[in-house]
């Protein structure tokens, strides 16, 4: 996890998120949004108020630390506007302005279409008016339209990665720098075959992507895998998103809804590791204590780590970045899954998106690995003994 040691780092951060993330999605180039005024003490007192209504208590605001942060930060947002608006005025010089068209819109997507060819318009939002405004030629492309790299200065900057060559992106909505598919994957698909592990990004049915917790085998010998238990129903089929060219190599064969866990029952295709794209799982199960910091592996935001603030029998509150995508990601404490991501803490909250928010997003919330386990065996269906394999 790339770690932002200061709090003044951190409220920079939100400023950007704020701006860009959660600004004016119908403005233009000329009508750049004008950053707020930054009021930390008061983003402090909401997070911990709404902590609160769920039984967690944190130390009051220092008004002297925020109020000189806030002149620091909103310093820095004022400049940061000042060069935005500039390159979107470059931009502006350097693009011919198209001729008036007809305009529909594609059902339920906020796609701009041409009626004519059918091919989507330029988005109009401050996002992608400043990352094509900062992309170069050559952008590599991919068949998968949830793999995409980027190598525009935004998405870059976005990521945290202003130095890199590219960015991927596997999750609309998130500027992390995804995790990219392993070269033990591309092993087992030249196979033809799909490699499951710890952290494997799925699809389930052909619109939905989640993560997988872990993949094992039961006590009757099946390969089966763990994911959140809202990515899917029963007898939906399931596939590695990447080596999704092997097809289907899995089924949704259980569900608790209140636990929010699946159970994955996987076919001769399918193989299983207790490994996956540098992440290894040492054991499954075990129990975290409020201070202590777990860690995410998920498609949408990567690897990410926060301080747990409660644990009971079933569910932790932790402070991992997560967002939709990492859904059913395992979360790992001293090597073990502990647990699987489940949902926000409380609605209407900012989720992860950027690595710039730094701590001030969503708590996360996740379901005990005890808790599933526990309850897989009072089944004793598929999944029931379940166990990480050898290697």
């Amino acid at each position: 996890m790339r770690r932002i040691p200061h709090l003044k780092k951190v409220l920079v951060g939100s400023a950007f998120a704020g701006a860009f993330f959660l600004g004016n999605p119908s403005a233009g180039a000329e009508e750049l949004p004008t950053l707020p005024e930054l009021d930390s003490a008061g983003i402090v007192d909401q997070v911990r108020s709404d902590l609160a209504t769920v039984g967690i208590q944190t130390k009051p605001v220092d008004m002297q630390l925020t109020g000189a942060l806030d002149t620091a930060v909103n310093d820095a947002a004022d400049a940061f506007h000042a060069t935005a608006a500039q390159v979107s005025e470059q931009a502006q010089l350097n693009t011919q302005v198209p001729a008036q068209q007809n305009v529909q819109y594609a059902e339920n997507a906020g796609v701009a279409l041409d009626a004519k060819s059918g091919d989507p318009l330029t988005n109009p939002t401050p996002i992608g008016l400043l990352e094509d405004a900062t992309q170069p030629t050559f952008e590599p492309k991919g068949t998968d339209p949830n793999y995409v790299w980027k190598n525009d200065q935004f998405s870059k900057i976005a990521a945290m990665k202003p130095q890199a060559d590219y960015v991927l992106h596997r999750v609309p909505g998130s500027f992390y720098d995804a995790p990219s598919i392993p070269e033990e994957s591309n092993a087992a698909m030249t196979e033809g075959k799909s490699l499951y592990g710890p952290g494997t990004p799925l699809y389930i049915r052909e619109d939905t992507m989640c993560t997988l917790t872990a993949a094992g085998t039961d006590s009757q010998g099946r390969k089966v895998g763990i994911t959140a238990g809202h990515c899917g129903d029963v007898g939906d089929p399931v596939s590695s998103a990447d080596s999704w060219q092997v097809g289907p190599t899995g089924t949704v064969a259980a569900r608790n809804t209140q636990l929010d866990y699946s159970v994955i029952e996987f076919g001769s295709k399918a193989e299983i590791s207790r490994s996956y794209n540098g992440v290894t799982a040492n054991g499954v199960g075990g129990t975290t204590n409020p201070g202590d910091v777990t860690c995410k592996q998920g498609v949408a935001t990567g690897r990410t780590c926060g301080v747990t603030f409660q644990h009971d029998e079933k569910i932790t509150v932790n402070q991992v970045c997560a967002m939709v995508g990492d859904s059913g990601a395992p979360v790992f404490r001293n090597g073990r899954i502990v647990g699987t991501v489940s949902r926000g803490l409380v609605p209407g909250l900012p989720s992860c998106r950027t690595p710039w928010q730094g701590a001030l997003h969503n708590p996360t919330v996740v379901t005990n690995t005890d808790a599933i386990l526990a309850d897989l065996n009072r089944r004793e269906g598929v999944g029931s003994g379940f166990t990480l394999p050898e290697n």
